[in-house]
C-alpha cells in the first residue's frame, strides 16, 4: 500500500483540509489550474482507438467527450450519470456523438434505488449518493457493474474513470470478479478522502488500493486525490 493510505497519513490529510492546507500545499506544488491536469493528461494516454471506456460519474461531458475523440469511429464511451439535472446536459452536450452511449443511474455495489443530493455547484460536479435514511433530491436508480456485465447490456471496458463523491468503493466493489479480466487495462479514480470521512469509510482509500493490487493492478497516485491503475501485464 502506498503512504497516502497510511492510517496516520489519512488523519493528517483530513486534519490538513479542515485548515485549508491542502489547498494552498497543491496550488503550490502543481500551480493555479494544474491539480488535475496531469490526471487528465496520464488518464488520457491509456486510452486508445478501437477501446472501449467507461465513464462513471460522467457529470456534463467533460471526460466523456474527450474518451470519444481518443478511441475514434471504432471505439465506445459508455457514460453514467445518475443526477437528473446533470443528465440533461451530459444528454445535449453528447447524444448526437455516434460512439457514445448513455445512462440515467450510477454505478454501485448492488442494483437498487439510493438517496442522492445534488450538487450546488454550478456544474453539478459535487452531486452525490447520501445515507439511506437521508433522502434530499429524491431516489436514484443504481447498478453494479456486475450486473450489467453479466446481463451483457454493455461490453466490459478496457478504460475505467470513477468520480462518484465518496462512493468510489463500492464502484470498485460492484464490478466483482470482472475487475480481474485481463481486458481491463487501466482505472482512473478520484478519491474524496473528506466525504468518506463524513461516511464514516476513511480508510476506504486502503481498501480501493488493496482491491485493485488484488486484482492484478499497479497503483500509483497522479496527485493528492487522483488514483491511476495500471494492469501489471500491460
Amino acid at each position: 500500500m502506498s503512504w497516502r493510505t497510511n492510517a496516520v497519513a489519512i488523519v493528517a490529510r483530513n486534519i490538513g483540509r479542515k485548515l485549508g492546507f491542502n489547498k494552498l500545499l497543491s496550488r503550490f506544488l502543481l500551480g493555479k489550474g494544474g491539480y488535475e491536469a496531469n490526471y487528465d493528461a496520464r488518464l488520457s494516454a491509456t486510452v486508445r482507438p478501437g477501446y472501449c471506456v467507461w465513464d462513471i460519474g460522467a457529470n456534463v461531458g467533460y471526460y466523456t467527450k474527450m474518451f470519444s475523440e481518443r478511441v475514434g469511429r471504432d471505439g465506445c464511451v459508455y457514460a453514467f450519470e445518475p443526477s437528473p439535472a446533470n443528465y440533461a446536459r451530459l444528454e445535449e452536450a453528447c447524444s448526437k456523438i455516434q460512439n457514445i452511449k448513455l445512462f440515467q443511474f450510477g454505478l454501485g455495489r448492488e442494483d437498487g434505488r439510493l438517496a442522492f443530493q445534488q450538487g450546488a455547484d454550478e456544474l453539478g460536479a459535487t452531486s452525490r449518493i447520501c445515507p439511506e435514511e437521508a433522502v434530499l433530491d429524491g431516489l436514484v436508480e443504481i447498478r453494479s457493474g456486475k450486473s450489467l456485465l453479466d446481463s451483457g447490456e454493455v461490453p466490459l471496458p478496457n478504460v475505467i474513470k470513477i468520480d462518484v463523491e465518496g462512493f468510489e468503493y463500492e464502484v470498485i466493489e460492484g464490478l466483482s470478479t470482472h475487475l480481474s479480466s485481463p481486458s481491463v487495462k487501466s482505472i482512473g479514480i478520484e478519491v474524496h478522502f473528506g466525504i468518506l470521512e463524513e461516511r464514516g469509510s476513511s480508510q476506504a482509500p486502503r481498501w480501493i488500493e488493496r482491491l485493485l493490487n488484488e486484482n492484478g493492478f499497479v497503483v500509483t497516485w497522479a496527485d493528492a486525490s487522483h488514483i491511476i491503475a495500471m494492469r501489471k501485464d500491460r
